[in-house]
């Protein structure tokens, strides 16, 4: 039998306006996925928020990365 656990987080984004373009949501997206572990992600421009969900452990050091890569940043850094 495998059991798979999953999680999911949101985080406030810097950087994500109401009115970012689709290029904008979708280097986010792409940055975020590549993140082992992350199988899931949901980009909200209007709340400036980013919402993850991942199938076991992943360090928010690799999503501040992703974050980084993609030209924002999480609030609280």
């Amino acid at each position: 039998m495998i059991t798979v656990a999953y999680s999911f987080v949101a985080y406030q984004v810097t950087g994500l306006t109401p009115d970012a373009c689709d290029h904008c949501v979708a280097a986010i997206k792409t940055e975020l996925i590549s993140v082992p572990g992350v199988v899931g992600v949901d980009v909200t421009p209007a709340a400036s928020k980013i919402s993850i969900l991942t199938d076991g452990p992943v360090s928010e050091e690799a999503i501040r990365s992703a974050m980084d890569a993609a030209g924002c940043g999480l609030i609280g850094e």
